[in-house]
């Protein structure tokens, strides 16, 4: 199984090297966004944290659904065909959901940079380092089987942001209350609670996708 996995990661990585445009279109929006923040505070930092780390999970909201939304979308009818002579449903969806959460976590630490060059770096703890990864696979989680979802009805690219919004806006706010709890300093009976709830939901997003894809793999 584990095999076949890193053949479906190598699959991906391969198409998307050979399909470059699509990753340079998702930063290309996601720089566009950040300098668009930069230019509408008149070329300066901001100082108020709220508003900082507000944009920057907007930003994320948006990029994540620009970027996952072509997680299915590359694949041919033809190829899906020839993927279901090779590999169990399972073993695509977690390939799937594995191989989004490293692209993402990527992107995310692409944009804090560039976030943190333009508009200042108002977090004093490393905590932002272990957002980012909770961002990231607690958005690709849901992005991944909503992505499936919207592949299998007539490849419905709209369907994607009906049905992403309701699901990760609950997830943005955690990161949001996250961030604003531990921008100064690491507190753990600060966090706990908001902790375990992402980790239930992260829980249920699998559970869910590697379930349901079953059905959706045999369509």
């Amino acid at each position: 199984m584990i095999k076949k996995i890193l053949i479906i990661l190598a699959k991906d990585l391969k198409i998307d090297l050979n399909h470059s445009h699509l990753f340079l279109s998702v930063v290309l929006y996601l720089v566009s966004s950040i300098f668009i923040i930069y230019v509408s505070f008149n070329f300066i930092e901001i100082n108020e944290f709220d508003v900082w780390i507000s944009l920057f999970w907007i930003v994320i909201l948006f990029g994540s659904i620009a970027s996952i939304s072509k997680s299915f979308f590359h694949e041919s009818y033809k190829r899906n065909y020839y993927y279901y002579y090779l590999f169990s449903p399972s073993e695509l969806i977690i390939a799937k959901l594995i191989y989004n959460f490293l692209f993402l976590f990527i992107l995310f630490f692409l944009s804090f940079g560039l976030y943190s060059l333009l508009l200042g770096n108002l977090f004093s703890s490393n905590f932002i380092f272990f957002l980012l990864f909770l961002g990231a696979i607690s958005i690709s989680n849901c992005l991944t089987l909503i992505s499936a979802i919207s592949y299998q009805v007539q490849r419905n690219s709209m369907l994607i942001g009906i049905l992403s919004f309701p699901i990760i806006i609950p997830i943005i706010k955690i990161l949001l209350d996250l961030s604003k709890n531990t921008y100064v300093e690491f507190s753990w009976n600060v966090i706990e609670d908001d902790f375990y709830i992402l980790v239930l939901l992260n829980i249920i997003a699998i559970s869910l996708s590697n379930f349901l894809f079953k059905f959706l793999w045999k369509n």
